[in-house]
């Protein structure tokens, strides 16, 4: 993967279109902080935070983190992940993938459920 940024995220995503669309969701565990788990898939990705989102705001039981790539073959990804994390410091996360290939797509996804 390729860290590429996009200098606007939302029509980037909007001209992606959701035919490639994968959605899924996944426990990440407990974590000391939101900021952690950003951070932690971030590096599993190897992606380019896009807008600022990789900084997560003191306190925050949720946030959203918008990521940017170009996969092998030359093929542009973006990726929006949401997060939640609970009392108990469990981290559950939505993660939206949108790619020009669906089988792209679908190997970000297993990543993350291998990682």
């Amino acid at each position: 993967m390729l860290k590429v940024g996009v200098s606007n995220f939302r029509n980037a995503w909007e001209s992606m279109g959701p035919d490639c669309e994968r959605i899924d969701e996944y426990g990440l565990g407990p974590r000391e902080s939101l900021t952690e788990a950003v951070n932690a898939v971030i590096e599993l990705l190897g992606m380019q935070p896009c807008e600022g989102t990789e900084v997560v705001p003191s306190n925050s039981r949720s946030h959203t983190c918008l990521l940017s790539g170009v996969y092998i073959g030359s093929v542009k990804v973006l990726v929006r992940l949401s997060l939640g994390i609970d009392g108990a410091k469990e981290v559950a996360m939505k993660l939206a993938v949108r790619s020009e290939d669906e089988n792209v797509s679908d190997a970000i996804h297993e990543t993350v459920a291998s990682g």
